[in-house]
């Protein structure tokens, strides 16, 4: 399974439970190929993908807090679903339809302007993408290198990466670069 790293917080945070759905579920119902990510449409696998991502990232006690949904209209709501989004740490398109699921809005969820819901309601918000490894990893690499179980040049080569990539990655993580770095 990989997540791309470039998606905002909530993107990431829907795609890890939706595709481990695919996973659960592979054997009785594969999912078509695409390259799409989007929090609605698609075939039934991927409404369901969709409903159960959903369902993890925002359980209806999870919800409770965030009443009051109905009386708002169009630019309160967006506010709204976009400053809850952000405590939720979903994102704001994706709140928007597990509240519509739950029958929780009464304004059209699909009536609502997309532009104004992207990146929460947030301009040129950028993603901090995760680290390409943990810091158990690399506290391991670090004691592989260290006990000549592979050199650094064989670990960075592994990264496709260069002896000044591998410092980074150490320093990154605030581990103590090896000795030979």
């Amino acid at each position: 399974m990989l997540i791309a790293c470039h998606e905002i917080v909530g993107r990431r945070h829907f795609d890890l439970p939706h595709e481990l759905f695919q996973i659960l579920t592979w054997d009785t119902m594969p999912p078509d190929h695409s390259e799409e990510a989007r929090e609605t449409g698609g075939n039934r696998v991927e409404q369901l993908a969709n409903n159960f991502a959903a369902a993890v990232l925002m359980p209806v006690g999870a919800l409770e807090g965030y009443r009051g949904w109905s009386h708002l209209f169009e630019e309160e709501l967006i506010v709204r679903l976009n400053s809850a989004a952000d405590e939720l740490h979903v994102t704001s398109s994706a709140l928007r339809w597990r509240l519509a699921a739950l029958g929780e809005l009464t304004l059209a969820a699909g009536s609502l302007p997309e532009a104004a819901l992207r990146n929460n309601g947030h301009d040129n918000m950028r993603a901090t993408p995760h680290p390409l490894f943990s810091k158990p990893f690399v506290e391991v690499l670090r004691l592989a290198i260290d006990k000549g179980l592979i050199s650094v040049r064989r670990a960075a080569a592994l990264f496709d990466g260069t002896a000044e990539d591998l410092a980074g990655l150490f320093t990154g993580h605030e581990v103590e670069p090896p000795v030979e770095l």
